[in-house]
């Protein structure tokens, strides 16, 4: 898969103002990295399988085509700031960029979606419930359900990808 050509065919000046707005303009701080960049960053991370920030900022800081690809040109971002870029737009705003980068991917053709495969695994959620199971602390939004040994508690988890287009 050609990375640049799928980051170079996006059309991102509609999420650009709103990756800006988590920015401050003025104050005594470090000029940060582009925001496009480190969205770039975070699609090239998901089209490489990259599993983590850590393997997506030294495959960055090795493989020029792609940081250049990102708009990254001399330096690159360390793991972390990977992290703080996620934080600092907030699980809202980082959903409605990637709502609209999913619109424009499905707009130029590159997802086609007509064959769609779903799949689902069981994630386990946080318990400290005490035996008598009257007492302790759990995730209330986490559900029994039945697990490969048992029953287990926690979250069911389904992913939809187009089989066509990956």
């Amino acid at each position: 898969m050609n990375v640049k050509r799928v980051l170079d065919s996006l059309n991102l000046d509609r999420i650009k103002a709103e990756l800006s707005r988590h920015y401050h303009e003025e104050g005594p701080s470090r000029t940060p990295f582009n925001p496009l960049s480190m969205l770039k960053a975070q699609l090239a991370k998901h089209l490489l399988r990259i599993i983590s920030d850590r393997r997506l900022a030294l495959r960055l800081r090795n493989d020029h085509k792609i940081a250049k690809a990102c708009g990254f040109r001399r330096r690159t971002p360390s793991h972390s700031l990977f992290t703080h870029f996620r934080h600092r737009l907030g699980e809202e705003t980082y959903r409605r960029v990637f709502d609209t980068l999913l619109r424009l991917l499905i707009d130029s053709g590159t997802i086609t979606g007509k064959v769609v495969a779903v799949d689902s695994t069981y994630l386990k959620a946080y318990s400290g419930r005490a035996m008598n199971n009257k007492t302790g602390r759990s995730d209330g939004d986490a559900r029994v359900g039945r697990g490969r040994r048992g029953f287990i508690l926690g979250y069911r988890v389904h992913t939809a990808c187009c089989t066509e287009s990956e």
